[in-house]
Parts: structure tokens; sequence; C-alpha cells
């Protein structure tokens, strides 16, 4: 085989889910980052991985079973599966033009090459949080990959869910029988807020940087095969043509539901004491493996939810005014992801504002929708004024060259 099959790449209609999808899931990542990379406590508390509960504050409590339902391992593998059905689009977009393969994945493994620095100067010279170094690495490995039928990518993702699958079946049968729930988050970076200078900071990141590194088989074995799904979604046009596959949809809908309330409630009840404290750690173990199943399921409730607004703006009609800002801020994920650190290091760092610790889940959490709310009015204006994001721009410029795009060349 010398060229990418083309035979499912007929024009489709402009999707709306893809860029709400990101905008709201920015909104996700922020409140899971603000209280497990940002505001860390000093030492360990009850409830301190979701921000802490001040005095017996019902508001804190309340923000604690909202983000164990809806952020803690949500925004991540939604962000993993669209990145590889962005993957999938960009290769059905060279089949169009007729790239050979082996072109083709040059072209898509030098895109998500350079994303993978970007995450990685990212996380040296920010955030040690960061997640682009693995999506990059493993847009990478996806390259490779482009050229496999859609049966064989399928035997390739569903190994590793199955076997994540059974990981969090043992984790639910080992229920209770853990350590203190008072631990941090096993997959926390930590030290981010801890740096009393800059230099401090650089040097921690570096430290973060090499485990990033070192850890990456794991890391790809729970993100990687929600990212391939993503790829044959895009191959398959499950998001573009919602009606046909609507019973795939809906059974991850269903998928993600379960896990969202059958781990993420009990486990916020645990946090807050309404169910045995020692119950807290054993379901966060849980949803750090089979949360990664929430993502395609996330997005396939938003394939649903939206496809009678996508039919409408399929036939002509405009995108509504309340969603405009979201999807100008999915449109500009990258900068809108890079935007966030700018402005919580400005709030955060101790050799910044150093934002107080210990003020409780609540507060955290609205610090986090204020902060992407920001980088939401800022997509808006860009949008307004026919803007790129100036990440996504220079992240096209650096791939591509000159022409902001791949060019075919000589290669045929």
């Amino acid at each position: 085989m010398t060229e990418i099959d083309a035979s499912a790449t007929a024009k489709r209609p402009r999707m709306l889910v893809p860029d709400v999808a990101r905008g709201l899931a920015l909104l996700g990542i922020a409140i899971a980052n603000v209280a497990t990379a940002w505001l860390l406590f000093d030492k360990p508390t009850p409830a301190s991985f979701f921000g802490g509960i001040n005095g017996d504050s019902l508001a804190d409590k309340i923000a604690i079973v909202f983000a164990a339902i809806t952020a803690h391992n949500r925004g991540l593998p939604m962000f993993a599966t669209l990145l590889g059905f962005g993957i999938g689009l960009i290769s059905l977009s060279l089949a169009r033009r007729e790239f050979p393969i082996m072109r083709a994945r040059t072209v898509i493994a030098k895109r998500y090459a350079f994303l993978a620095l970007f995450g990685a100067t990212h996380l040296l010279f920010l955030f040690s949080g960061d997640v682009m170094f693995l999506y990059g690495v493993c847009g990478v490995a996806i390259a490779a990959l482009i050229d496999l039928q859609d049966r064989q990518l399928r035997v390739i993702y569903w190994i590793p869910l199955v076997i994540i699958a059974l990981i969090g079946l043992v984790s639910l049968l080992l229920l209770g029988q853990t350590a203190s729930s008072t631990t941090k988050d096993p997959a926390s970076l930590g030290g981010t807020s801890e740096a009393a200078t800059y230099l401090s900071l650089l040097w921690t990141n570096l430290k973060v940087l090499f485990l990033a590194v070192v850890t990456l088989p794991v890391s790809t074995f729970f993100y990687f095969p929600v990212m391939l799904l993503g790829f044959v979604w895009a191959r398959k046009g499950v998001l573009a043509d919602v009606s046909s596959h609507r019973p795939l949809l809906i059974r991850w809908l269903v998928v993600a539901l379960v896990i969202s309330f059958g781990v993420g409630l009990p486990w916020g009840l645990a946090a807050i004491g309404v169910l045995p404290q020692q119950f807290e750690e054993s379901f966060m173990l849980v949803n750090s493996s089979i949360g990664v199943f929430t993502g395609p399921g996330i997005l396939a409730g938003l394939a649903l939810a939206l496809e009678p607004l996508q039919r409408r703006i399929h036939a002509g009609a405009p995108i509504p005014p309340w969603m405009t800002a979201i999807v100008a801020l999915g449109k500009r994920s990258m900068t809108g992801y890079l935007l966030q650190s700018v402005l919580f290091a400005i709030l955060v760092y101790p050799f910044m504002l150093d934002f107080p610790r210990g003020l409780g889940t609540a507060i955290q959490t609205g610090v986090a929708f204020a902060v992407w709310l920001v980088t939401l009015f800022i997509a808006w204006v860009m949008e307004a004024r026919g803007m790129q994001g100036p990440f996504e721009k220079m992240h096209r410029r650096i791939s591509y060259g000159p022409t902001m795009r791949a060019e075919l060349k000589h290669s045929k």
C-alpha cells in the first residue's frame, strides 16, 4: 500500500463538537489542576486532593463532589481522544490531496514532534503538569500507524483498554484496603506552587521532565488507546454523521456516565465524610485508571446533544451567540491551555502573587473558573478580530513552513 486510502474522505460539514469539546475541556482541566498542581497543600489533609474543606463549608463539599464527578481525569482523556480525532482529520486531508503514505506519515510525525517540543518547553519553563509532551509523543506514534486498517487499530487500542478496565475492577475489589486517604494523587507531579524562586522552579521542573520521559511507557499505556480510538472515529466519520453512529455514541455516553457517577460520586462523598474516608484513596485509584474511558464518552454525549444544532448550522444557520466564545476557545485550545499556565503562574507562584493556600475547594474552583473565563474572553476577542491563536500559528509555521500547510512538493 503506497498511498492513504481516500475512500472515506468525502467532504464533511463543519463540525461544532471538536471545538466545543476543547473549549469545555479546558475548564475541567483548570478545575482539576488548580488543586492537584497549582495550589498544593504543604502537608496532606482530608480532601486536600480536591482543595480541602474550610471548616465545615457546605460550598466546599459541593465543589468537591462536583469536581470528582466532572473534572478529575475527565478533560484530559477527552482532549486525548480529540487529539487522535484531529490526526485522523489531517490524514484524511492528506489523502484527498494524494499524499503518498510515507510523505503523509512524515508530515504528521513532524507536526506532533514539534507539539512534544512545545510541551517539554512548557513543562520546563512554566508548568510541571504539562500534557502536550505526552500528546505529541503519542501523535508521532499514531503517524506510524496511519496505513493500518481500522480493524487492526481496534485490536491495538482495545487490548490496553481491557487491561485498564481489569485494573479498575481489581481496584474496586480492593476497595478500602489502601493506605490513608490523605495522600496525594499518585499521578500528581506536585511541587508547582512550592518553588521559592524561578531558578528553583526550573530545577524542579527539569527533574519532572526527566521523570516524564522515564514514565512515558506508563502514561502512553493509559492515554494512547483513546487517542487511537479518536483517530478511527475521524476516519469513520463518527462525529460528522451522528445519526449513522448513534448506537455507538450512546454506548460510550453510558460508559462515561457510569464511571462519572459510579466512581466519581462515591469518591467525592468519601472525601467529604459522607462515606467512610478510607474509601477516598481507593476510589481515586479506580478513577485514575478507568477514568480514561470517560474521554470518548463525554465527546459522544456532546455529539448527541449538539446534533440538532449541527444540522441547522449545516443548513446555513449561524453559531448561537452564547456558544461563539466557547467555539473560539476550542479553535485556539493550545493558546488557551498555555495561557492558563501563564495566569496561574502569576497568581500562585511564591515569587509572583503567591495566592494563599487552604481557602477551600469552592474558592479554588472559583479561581479556576475565573482563569478559564479570562481565556474565553481573549479567544472571543481574537475570533471577533479574525486572529489565529498565536501558539497555533507558531505551531503550523514551524511544522509546515511559510505556506502554513503541508506541501506535496516533488515527493509523490
